[in-house]
């Protein structure tokens, strides 16, 4: 994964889309593909946009977008929503669902729960705030590096760990 971020730069905008399974080899090279294509064409008021994309850890299509270049407008972004979109229904995987959580077990392995499951394991004490978490709302480069994979008492997940007061 740090191979893959170290080409982005800290003022880079970055957009997460988190599918709701672990991609194959063939689906991360239609997504590869298709990204390619996309982001070639991709502009904004006829302006060239110049962003990448990558596929981490089989679940997570980062698009980088360089920002001191041109910035994206909101019909460019919508456009990147919809070729996401287009990609998923034609692979059949859901890359918009904002119910899934990613996170990390006790052995270092990615696991995959909606919400109501997350907040479940968080409810029975099997999750802790320690547990580390992908918080794919980060907006740069500077934060996918250093706050996108963070204890969960460190994103917005902590909403489903009760801190105890004593009175």
């Amino acid at each position: 994964m740090e191979t893959l971020l170290k080409d982005i730069n800290d003022s880079d905008r970055i957009w997460i889309y988190q599918a709701n399974r672990r991609l194959n080899a063939e689906e991360i090279n239609a997504v590869m593909s298709s990204g390619k294509d996309f982001v070639a064409n991709w502009a904004a008021h006829g302006q060239q946009l110049r962003a990448d994309i990558n596929v981490i850890n089989h679940l997570f299509v980062v698009v980088n977008l360089d920002e001191k270049q041109a910035i994206a407008t909101g019909c460019s972004i919508d456009k990147s929503v919809g070729w996401i979109s287009a990609l998923g229904a034609k692979l059949g995987i859901d890359f918009l669902d904002r119910r899934q959580v990613a996170w990390m077990d006790e052995e270092e392995k990615l696991q995959i729960s909606n919400i109501d499951e997350f907040e479940a394991l968080a409810g029975q004490g099997q999750l802790t705030g320690e547990t580390m978490v992908y918080n794919n709302l980060v907006f740069s480069g500077k934060e996918i590096k250093n706050g996108w994979l963070v204890p969960a008492s460190e994103s917005w997940h902590n909403r489903f760990f009760k801190v105890e007061t004593s009175a």
